[in-house]
């Protein structure tokens, strides 16, 4: 669970703490790149079909039809380039050396055409192109920066993650215990890690607080010689946790069991994320802590949800409150609520129909649920897969009807983990379970602490 994200950390606390000596492997490629970047502008400006020049032929006079071979050009003037006449000679800097490319005469009659035009009509200079380029570079504004400089990493076929430890930290070090991490020596690293974060799926907001917290703690950290991976881990470890807790958290059982009876907890969430799965799990998890439980199966629109929550209800051992396809979830979740009042139930938990956040209509259904049911806790079940798209649907949930709380399935098969780790400091709403399985046992409680250090270990 959550391996990449694991490994972007990783390879982040392993080169932090590995050898510090500056990579010159990466000014090396960047000069060998800059010259044949250099080489390539210079061929593309001077470039022109490689063609021979035609032979100059001599004007030849009225009726000289029948000219005697004497006055014919020689076959060696025809396979050559004619030279200019002795009357205007060329300048010596084109004329032709011998042995040399007739292409070479070619550029520098361009270059002595392009030094004879106005100075309006001249083309601009290498030096002026990238005189141009910094002004407009120069321009962008700090937002565009930012996004420029994690492109340039991205498209960057390989990213060096090694630390420059400067020459005086490195003097200093050798005399003492300690090393004193500086700004400068972990920037790049951060800039790489914030990148691997938005690889993982961490929300960009997100991935911006992470990396602040971390340059926040690490820069000016006096680190014990080989404590720099341990006291690394230790920070980062922290940075997760942090971003991962909601200041509306709550222990989901002690709620439930404080609560007046019968307590009305709604499900919503989109298509196929496994809501009446879930529901299920919580019924489990209620039965299992000495409460009664009712479903209401308010599904009435995808096809066997009635027969679903019916087989899940029979397994359990519970009432499944339903209706006809096509009826008003609303007074299904009205009928459940007056049949637990009435047999004592302590827990009604209503099921609804899948729906994205993009729909208006849905959306309004959903609030006539609300109004009616008038539901103590309404939950949101999302796919832990499901990216940045997970935190929008949230908050167009969380707009609608106000939600109290998030359960993320399908964690166990979640490669990234970013989902998870973003839902809190971007909505505010707290994850509350995980999925991790299709068992009735295989809903876990999310423990941010317990969750960043095994992402750490």
């Amino acid at each position: 669970m959550f391996g990449l994200l694991k490994n972007k950390i990783s390879s982040f606390i392993s080169r932090l703490s590995g050898k510090k000596e500056p990579d010159s492997s990466k000014q090396e490629d960047g000069k060998s790149g800059g010259k044949a970047e250099a080489q390539k502008l210079s061929e593309a400006e001077g470039q022109i079909p490689q063609q021979p020049l035609a032979p100059l032929m001599p004007p030849s006079s009225a009726g000289n039809a029948g000219a005697s071979p004497a006055n014919q050009p020689s076959p060696q003037a025809q396979e050559s380039p004619q030279q200019p006449s002795a009357s205007k000679p060329f300048p010596a800097a084109i004329q032709k050396e011998k042995g040399a490319p007739a292409q070479s005469q070619i550029h520098a009659k361009q270059k002595l055409a392009q030094e004879s035009l106005p100075a309006s009509e001249q083309k601009p200079s290498k030096d002026a192109k990238k005189d141009g380029k910094k002004a407009a570079i120069g321009a962008v504004g700090d937002e565009e920066k930012d996004f420029s400089r994690l492109e340039k990493k991205a498209q960057a076929e390989t990213r060096s993650l090694s630390p420059k430890i400067g020459i005086g930290t490195a003097i200093k070090s050798f005399f003492s215990s300690e090393i004193t991490i500086s700004e400068a020596e972990i920037s790049d690293l951060l800039d790489e890690l914030e990148l691997s974060l938005l690889e993982a799926d961490v929300a960009y907001e997100v991935s911006e607080q992470v990396v602040s917290q971390l340059r926040s703690k690490l820069v000016g950290m006096k680190v014990p010689k080989g404590q720099i991976a341990q006291r690394t881990r230790e920070a980062v470890a922290d940075v997760l946790a942090s971003v991962m807790e909601s200041d509306r958290k709550f222990d989901f059982l002690a709620k439930v069991k404080s609560m007046n009876k019968p307590v009305k907890i709604l499900f919503v969430g989109p298509n196929g994320a496994g809501k009446t799965t879930t529901m299920a799990k919580i019924a489990k998890m209620l039965l299992d802590a000495g409460l009664s439980v009712a479903f209401a199966a308010a599904d009435t629109f995808r096809a066997a949800a009635i027969e679903q929550t019916e087989e899940h209800a029979s397994r359990l051992g519970i009432k499944a409150i339903k209706s006809r396809y096509g009826a008003d979830p609303a007074s299904v979740a009205f009928d459940a609520i007056n049949y637990a009042r009435a047999s004592k139930v302590d827990v009604v938990l209503i099921d609804s129909a899948g729906r994205q956040d993009t729909n208006t209509n849905l959306l309004s259904e959903l609030s006539k649920i609300n109004r009616v049911a008038k539901p103590d806790l309404k939950i949101y079940v999302g796919e832990s897969i499901g990216g940045n798209a997970v935190i929008d649907q949230i908050k167009a949930f969380d707009a609608a009807i106000g939600m109290d709380g998030a359960i993320l399935t399908k964690a166990d098969c979640d490669a990234k983990g970013g989902t998870a780790l973003s839902i809190a400091k971007a909505t505010g709403i707290p994850v509350l379970f995980l999925g991790v399985g299709q068992g009735y046992s295989d809903l876990v409680p999310f423990d941010a602490r317990k969750i960043a250090n095994e992402i750490m270990n």
